[in-house]
């Protein structure tokens, strides 16, 4: 196994400590259930979305991501309803996250107010196996389980217009600690640890057929740097979307999208990195499929966040 991805293993999964995984993704303004709960039903139809990312093409077991989600508003839209099927995988770490989602949307002023609660499990593997180990009989080799399923929990909320959007959300806020005398995982709640997400952005009209929206993604946990996407793309005729985005660590992404007819999309990015991953990286790709099955009630046209 790639030296400069065991390193990256070291610091991101130490053996005492399981935490949920947090793949990038380029595309969260149009669906953004996998970091904000309180998103779910806000397409108003049943929506189903589809994605893959390889992330760090050309390192050795470099993360990579496949997710479906699926969400529907319910009770004359004052219920949203949503599920998220994701599984990731960074060299001999796998897991795999069932999470239903449940928003209230309520009118407020020109828009709706959003209150979502995530819950469900994530089934962690990590094969030792594939370690070439130095000491077969490390005690933390033998002491760590190799399989396991704990419960988490998501909090956010969501309030958006047909012009702008603004979503606070902590996603997945339950810590697991393994207890190394029982080498059971004990569960907690340590808010001061958890990843904190904020984002927002807003549609301009450029003109009858074209559209401007900047967006922005903050990722905060107090032990580690923050994390800002700026993002920007520009939509003609609610057909095309073309964007660029730039991310604070040494990242550049190109996004495309296109609205093949009122119900299917796709979309598409490449991330090109900057920093000392993009010395041995070929970038990143994301590819994307999402399906609007009916509307609820009439819109004027595909929505974008």
């Amino acid at each position: 196994m790639n030296r400069f991805i065991l390193t990256i293993l070291a610091v991101l999964f130490p053996l005492h400590l399981l935490g949920q995984m947090f793949p990038l993704s380029d595309h969260y303004v149009y669906d953004a259930l996998a970091i904000n709960p309180a998103f779910a039903g806000c397409h108003d139809a049943l929506s189903a979305t589809i994605s893959y990312r390889n992330q760090w093409v050309g390192i050795t077991d470099s993360p990579k991501s496949q997710m479906l989600s699926v969400h529907t508003p319910f009770e004359n839209n004052r219920i949203g309803l949503g599920l998220i099927i994701e599984k990731n995988s960074i060299g001999i770490f796998k897991e795999t996250s069932f999470i239903g989602n449940y928003a209230y949307r309520m009118e407020l002023h020109d828009g709706k107010l959003a209150l979502g609660l995530g819950f469900g499990a994530t089934v962690y593997n990590i094969a030792w196996n594939e370690l070439a180990a130095t000491d077969p009989g490390d005690i933390q080799l033998i002491n760590t389980p190799t399989s396991s399923v704990l419960p988490n929990f998501s909090l956010g909320t969501y309030y958006y217009t047909k012009k702008y959007y603004i979503g606070i959300s902590v996603p997945l806020f339950l810590s697991h600690e393994l207890d190394k005398s029982t080498g059971k995982y004990k569960i907690g709640n340590n808010f001061p640890g958890c990843n904190y997400f904020f984002n927002g952005g807003y549609e301009m009209d450029i003109s009858p057929q074209i559209k401007f929206l900047p967006s922005l993604l903050i990722k905060y946990h107090p032990g580690n740097a923050i994390q800002i996407d700026y993002n920007a793309q520009i939509s003609l005729k609610d057909r095309i979307w073309m964007g660029i985005g730039y991310r604070n660590r040494g990242m550049l992404v190109g996004m495309l999208q296109y609205q093949l007819n009122y119900q299917l999309r796709m979309a598409y990015s490449y991330d090109f990195e900057f920093g000392n991953i993009g010395k041995y990286a070929n970038g990143s790709h994301e590819i994307v499929l999402s399906y609007v099955f009916r509307y609820i009630r009439k819109v004027m046209g595909p929505r974008q966040f």
